[in-house]
């Protein structure tokens, strides 16, 4: 059963941290355009959610760089544990972990879904747990990141907050669920 779940029919729900054009007409969805996002609050280092298993259904349409369904860094700091499930980058659709470098800048390491298409309904999941991150699209395992993986606030780290973007006017995103369960056991 998960432990935080919201389905969008009435509006943006539990993601109400909102900007931009947000159309919430349709119940059971939300579609971004133009630069737009809806997100949990990220109040802190414990706002969130921590190790655990991650699900979006959504679509992605413009095939370019613009949308981005994500795990956003509770303590609003960037860079730092960013966990996108789902963005497009030369036409591709990928996830990608980001992670403050050295340097202070930002790192990140990709997986590619090759031969998805974004601009359909997918339900996107990671499953992130100490030291790694699983990436997964419809139940098919994409790709596994093992190195520079933030840890969740409980663990000394920061959690992270569901966060859904669009900041191209050529793309659109629509959102139909998100879930979180806390499957870690440690």
């Amino acid at each position: 059963m998960a432990n935080f779940y919201e389905t969008f029919s009435n509006g943006v729900g539990k993601l109400n941290h909102a900007w931009g054009k947000i159309d919430t007409s349709v119940a059971g969805q939300v579609t971004l355009t133009g630069n737009a996002g809806i997100m949990q609050w990220p109040t802190g280092a414990s706002a969130g959610n921590g190790y655990g298993h991650y699900e979006v259904v959504a679509a992605l349409k413009g095939n370019q760089a613009g949308s981005a369904v994500m795990l956003w860094p509770g303590n609003d700091k960037w860079p730092g544990t960013e966990m996108d499930l789902a963005e497009i980058h030369n036409g591709r659709a990928y996830g990608t972990a980001h992670h403050k470098t050295a340097t202070g800048g930002d790192g990140y390491r990709t997986v590619t879904y090759d031969g998805l298409d974004e601009s359909k309904p997918h339900k996107y999941s990671l499953d992130w747990t100490p030291n790694k991150l699983v990436f997964k699209v419809d139940g098919h395992t994409y790709g596994t990141i093992t190195k520079n993986v933030g840890k969740d606030f409980e663990h000394g780290g920061v959690d992270a907050v569901f966060g859904m973007l669009n900041n191209n006017p050529n793309t659109s995103l629509t959102v139909y669920e998100v879930s979180y369960t806390d499957t870690w056991i440690g």
